[in-house]
């Protein structure tokens, strides 16, 4: 399927929540703010995620200035981070782990027609991606395609048991550890409770 043809199906709630997550921890500049306000309303609108849990996001944005927020971003994801975002280096510590982890992100990618100009294990690239198997995986079900639909379901469990979720509670652990603001210590709940959800 092409990524025209999936940009027909109405975006899935857990879509929208998986999309505002991965544009939260992206860099938040100018142009940051109006496209996540977007996802939050989006999110809900389609009640994708807790009510609760979005007004203590919404809540911890605003209470933080933006110049704070950006300063913290490059404090805690920028070039000598507290906290990386790329999922291979808290899945192992042996570099030839850490390519193999980065391979196989990549291969899923492959398999599904995807290539990202970022680094595969990049976390809003993962969330990216995974945002994308399901507005897949809601395609195939109103086409009435159980194979499809099925091959996306495995290839998005394996992606988040095998590759995603632990290395992610890792990330999660360490901004608690590095006095991370609020906002990303909500967002990052959001994430895992996305992360651990069934499709």
């Amino acid at each position: 399927m092409t990524t025209a043809a999936v940009e027909k199906v109405p975006a899935p709630p857990r879509a929208i929540a998986l999309r505002l997550v991965s544009a939260g921890f992206g860099y938040p500049d100018a142009a940051w703010r109006p496209r996540f306000d977007a996802l939050l309303r989006a999110a809900r609108d389609s009640r994708a995620a807790p009510a609760s849990g979005l007004n203590k996001l919404e809540k911890a944005l605003s209470a933080t200035p933006p110049a704070e927020l950006e300063a913290q971003h490059f404090r805690l994801f920028g070039p000598a981070p507290a906290c990386p975002l790329e999922l291979a280096f808290h899945a192992t510590h042996d570099p030839y782990g850490q390519a193999k982890k980065i391979a196989d992100l990549a291969g899923f990618y492959k398999a599904f027609g995807v290539e990202s100009e970022e680094r595969a294990d990049g976390l809003p690239a993962v969330l990216e991606f995974l945002a994308y198997l399901e507005i897949k995986r809601v395609h195939a079900e109103l086409n009435g395609w159980s194979r499809q639909r099925d091959v996306v379901v495995d290839a998005s469990t394996k992606l988040r048991e095998e590759i995603v979720f632990k290395a992610f509670g890792v990330i999660a652990r360490k901004l608690h550890a590095a006095g991370a603001p609020e906002f990303y210590l909500q967002l990052s709940a959001l994430c895992r409770s996305l992360l651990g959800g069934a499709s």
